[in-house]
Formats: structure tokens, sequence, C-alpha cells
């Protein structure tokens, strides 16, 4: 399975402080919506939404039985099980699903093509974006405006990564970005991004195959 994800916007070097977990947080809810649409567009994607967990846990008739009953579906779960306090979160490249994901990352900056040593902050702004496309497993992932939701629209919030472990491929191509952002005086900061993600099993089962 492949798709592309897009972001235009600042995108600074990572940190930890509360000011930059909430600046994480705002690129996070930009790519919210892409994924939303993929996971209702992707007629595979949105199949699996809404298998049974009762069937997800119990694949094989003749295999023995779970004793326990889940009425939920696959979305649905995700959404309750990496939730964090009033948050529901639904990661697509999970463990449980046995995914990995690779990104492909055209990286449009103010600074000359090449020059990528010298910059001295692109793995600090890839990092930042890692951050970014994975779920926040705490309150303070955040940042300190957002204890709560915000709205319906995003919780859930539609994240890429259970966690970044679970990128097994990178590669990222620096080129000049020709057309600043709209909106502001052009900074350093400054990015345009097209990540091309694929994702492959690295155990095939009967529920990722049709991801693959």
């Amino acid at each position: 399975m492949q798709f592309r994800l897009t972001y235009e916007g600042p995108l600074k070097a990572s940190g930890n402080n509360s000011r930059n977990t909430a600046y994480k947080h705002e690129i996070r809810k930009a790519f919210h919506p892409q994924l939303k649409n993929l996971w209702t567009n992707n007629i595979n994607l949105n199949a699996l939404a809404h298998t049974s967990m009762d069937f997800m846990n119990n694949p094989l008739p003749m295999a023995p039985r779970s004793s326990e009953t889940d009425s939920r579906v696959y979305i649905n779960f995700l959404a309750e099980h990496y939730a964090v306090k009033e948050y529901k979160i639904i990661p697509l490249v999970t463990e449980r699903l046995a995914l990995w994901c690779g990104l492909d990352i055209l990286f449009l900056r103010i600074s000359p093509p090449g020059k990528v040593l010298s910059s001295g902050d692109i793995d600090n702004r890839i990092k930042t974006l890692f951050d970014a496309l994975k779920r926040p497993s705490q309150l303070s992932d955040f940042g300190p405006e957002y204890v709560r939701p915000t709205g319906v629209e995003e919780n859930p919030l539609f994240v890429l990564l259970e966690d970044d472990s679970l990128v097994a491929k990178l590669s990222v191509e620096t080129d000049t970005m020709l057309e600043p952002l709209i909106g502001g005086i052009p900074q350093d900061t400054d990015a345009r991004l097209v990540i091309t993600v694929t994702i492959r099993p690295f155990i095939a089962t009967i529920f990722n195959t049709s991801l693959a």
C-alpha cells in the first residue's frame, strides 16, 4: 500500500519542552484530515476498519475460540486502546497488525539544494517530523494548552504510526523551495514536504495482506 502525505509550514529542530510538544502537535493535526480521508476512501483500509474484533480475535473456525467476546469494530478498538485520557487516537501502522512502513521524503526548504551537513539541523528537523507522525503517548505530548480535546473534528485523532520504531526505511531528498509559503516573510524553518508512505507486513496475516 502506498500513499502520500503533504505538509507546508514551519519545521523546526526537535526539542522536548512544552512549547515544542505543542508545536509538534500542530504538525500532527495537519496530517490528521489526510489520514482520516485515507481510512474512509481506501476500500481495503475501510473494510479493515469495520472488521469485527470478535472475528479478528478468532479468525479460524476450527481453532480454539476465546471465551471473551468483543463487539467493537477494529477502528473503534484502536481509538480506545491507544486513548490518552479523553483523546481517542487511531494509528495506521501498528505492531498488532504486523506492519512496517517506509518513508521517502521530498524536503523543500529556503536553502539551496545540497548543503545538508552545513545546514546543521536537517536530522533534528526530521526528528520533529517523526514525532508528529507517531501517536501521542501521554498528555504532555499535546503541549500545555491541549489538556482536553478542542472538538469532535480531532477526536479521534488519526496518526500514521503507533511508534517510530515501525519505520524500516527512510529516504530524504532536499531541494530549494522556489515558491515561498503563503502568509508571511520567508523563514529558515519554512518547509514544504511530500512524504511517500509505503506500508508492508513484516508477518503476513489474513488482515494485513490487503494493505501490502
